[in-house]
């Protein structure tokens, strides 16, 4: 009898860490568009869809817009970079000097290979033959009464202990290149 042990293919359990929802010092759930604007200048928000808005950079290459929900009380909810292709439906402003290169602090950038992805995220929960590979996590947290005290002022309404917390990663991949990303997290009360 033969036996052949194979290694097993690491499943990420766990979701991305605060470095992937971070991006230029701007973190998902943290900054709103007031932040925004005071690291990156003005920038128009434009609404896109029921409950969610949009405002975005550029620079020559590459575009970052970012999202902004109602479930998220107005803070930024998620955001996503791909490569400049001047179709977007709101009017981009241009990224500073001093912010012209884009990655998230965890080290995601737009060219990265499919493997160092996957390094950092492990296995998709579902991937297509156009190269988009779509993660998905959801879990239930307790709030401390500093987070419920700030939920209720920002809701005006009462607040439980617990939120449902849900991270979603999209990406896109040509010739084994990164082209597209985005990243969202929402909290629900």
């Amino acid at each position: 009898m033969l036996l052949c042990i194979l290694p097993a293919q690491r499943q990420k359990s766990r979701p991305p860490e605060v470095s992937q929802l971070t991006i230029l010092g701007v973190t998902v759930g943290e900054d709103n568009l007031e932040t925004l604007q005071k690291k990156f200048g003005a920038v128009k928000q434009c609404h896109t869809e029921e409950h969610v808005s949009t405002a975005g950079y550029k620079n020559s290459k590459q575009e970052l817009i970012f999202e902004f929900s109602e479930v998220g009380g107005g803070d930024i909810t998620g955001f996503y970079l791909k490569l400049a292709d001047g179709a977007s439906s709101c009017a981009l402003s241009i990224l500073p000097a001093n912010a012209q290169k884009l990655v998230t602090e965890g080290g995601v950038h737009l060219g990265m290979k499919e493997e160092e992805f996957l390094r950092m995220f492990g296995s998709p929960k579902s991937k297509n033959k156009r190269g988009e590979w779509k993660y998905y996590w959801t879990w239930e947290t307790s709030l401390s009464n500093d987070e419920k005290k700030k939920a209720a002022a920002s809701s005006g309404a009462t607040v439980g202990d617990k939120a449902d917390v849900s991270i979603s990663v999209e990406a896109r991949f040509a010739n084994s290149a990164l082209e597209y990303f985005y990243i969202s997290k929402l909290e629900t009360l």
